[in-house]
């Protein structure tokens, strides 16, 4: 059969948008990187690289859809723990520690929000506030609301929270060539992650948390 007849046979197979965000996602995460290119994606799938274009539109496509993917699934996470019955400062501890093992496993996911908002067309940066920054910042901001109302916690500008503590949560991840040096090894591994999400937490909290 001819090459583009094998690219319409893939093009039709039920899994090849999930293959190629797949292959994408795992190049980020070996990488460290959020840089690739649609040949790295075509030979870790085993499909065309012009699939990508049939399904995406182009490389920032698929990278605004494994976005928005990765996105819904943490956001129902966040919005299943709001609802749940239970003190603000265990919410907070269980969202920022949730955060950090996100970035644990999708170590890109932070860097492609900024590079969609900050280095993309605007129609990319409206789709990333929409469907991710806005929702999260939406649900932080009502258990900074539930603390003060409880007399938990201090009240604080929530956006610089949103700022803070996102930028805290990350940094192990996307300074991994420092992390590296400091502790000595080459990856950084789940009680590692396990560590940080502790400090992280202990570090924000003493300094929101209401003192008698």
């Amino acid at each position: 059969m001819a090459a583009g007849g094998d690219t319409a046979l893939q093009a039709r197979a039920p899994n090849t948008k999930e293959r190629l965000m797949a292959a994408a996602r795992e190049i980020m995460i070996e990488r460290n990187a959020v840089e690739f290119s649609l040949q790295d994606v075509a030979a870790r799938s085993g499909l065309n690289s012009a699939l990508v274009k049939y399904h995406f539109g182009n490389k920032d496509g698929l990278l605004l859809a494994i976005l928005e993917v990765d996105a819904e699934q943490s956001l129902k996470q966040v919005e299943r723990l709001l609802a749940r019955e239970m003190p603000a400062t265990k919410k907070l501890s269980a969202h920022m520690s949730g955060i950090i093992e996100t970035y644990f496993r999708k170590p890109y996911m932070n860097r492609l929000v900024h590079m969609m908002i900050h280095e993309r067309d605007d129609e990319a940066a409206a789709a990333v506030l929409r469907f991710f920054v806005e929702p999260l910042a939406r649900f932080q901001r009502a258990i900074l609301e539930q603390g003060v109302k409880s007399g938990e916690f201090k009240e604080v500008d929530p956006g610089f929270f949103y700022h803070a503590v996102g930028s805290a949560c990350d940094a192990l991840f996307r300074w991994h060539p420092e992390s590296r040096r400091i502790w000595g090894v080459a990856t950084i591994n789940d009680a590692q992650r396990r560590r940080y999400a502790d400090f992280v937490v202990d570090l924000v909290l003493n300094g929101l948390v209401k003192r008698e």
